[in-house]
C-alpha cells in the first residue's frame, strides 16, 4: 500500500484474522487510518451483498481468488458476440498496451465499458493487494486492466 491512501478510503477484511496476510493488511490499514469493512461471514454472500454495500476502495486477496476471479471474467468475456465481443477486446488490448507503455490502468473511455467489470467488487475498488503465494502476470496484467486498479 502507498502514501495516497487514508481515512477516504475503504478497506474489506473477509480472509481469516489468523491468516498472516490478512493480519499485515488490517496493520496497513489500521497505520493508515483507513476504515475497515467486515463481511457478514457468509463468502457465498461476498459479491452479492458484502462488496456492494461496503464500496471498498482497497481489496486485499489471495493468489487463488485472484485466479478465479481472472477466469471468471475471462469466460464471461469469452461469452460476448458482435458489437461487444469487439469493444471488450479492444478495450483490454489497448490497456494491456498502455499499462505496457506507461504504468496506467486508467482509460477515459474503455474504463466506462468495462464498469460492470468493477461493480463487481463494488465499483470503488483503485487498489487490489495480494499475498501469501506467488500470482502469474498474466493475471496480474488481466486484473489491473479489467478493474482499473492498482495490484
Amino acid at each position: 500500500m502507498s502514501a495516497d491512501i487514508g481515512p477516504h478510503d475503504t478497506y474489506i477484511s473477509y480472509l481469516p484474522s489468523a491468516h498472516s496476510f490478512e493480519a499485515s493488511c488490517f496493520t496497513l490499514a489500521m497505520t493508515f487510518g483507513m476504515r475497515c469493512g467486515y463481511f457478514g461471514g457468509n463468502l457465498l454472500k461476498l459479491v452479492s451483498d458484502d462488496l456492494p454495500m461496503l464500496k471498498p476502495t482497497v481489496f486485499p486477496s489471495v493468489p487463488r481468488l485472484y485466479n478465479k476471479i481472472f477466469g471468471t471474467v475471462k469466460a464471461k468475456f469469452g461469452k460476448a458476440t458482435g458489437c461487444k465481443k469487439w469493444l471488450i477486446e479492444k478495450a483490454m488490448a489497448t490497456k494491456h498496451a498502455n499499462l505496457r507503455a506507461t504504468g496506467s490502468v486508467n482509460h477515459g473511455c474503455y474504463d466506462k465499458i468495462l464498469a460492470p467489470v468493477r461493480a463487481v467488487l463494488g465499483g470503488n475498488v483503485k487498489k487490489m493487494v495480494t499475498g501469501s503465494a506467488p500470482i502469474s502476470g498474466e493475471v496480474l496484467d488481466f486484473i489491473k486492466c479489467a478493474f482499473a486498479a492498482e495490484l
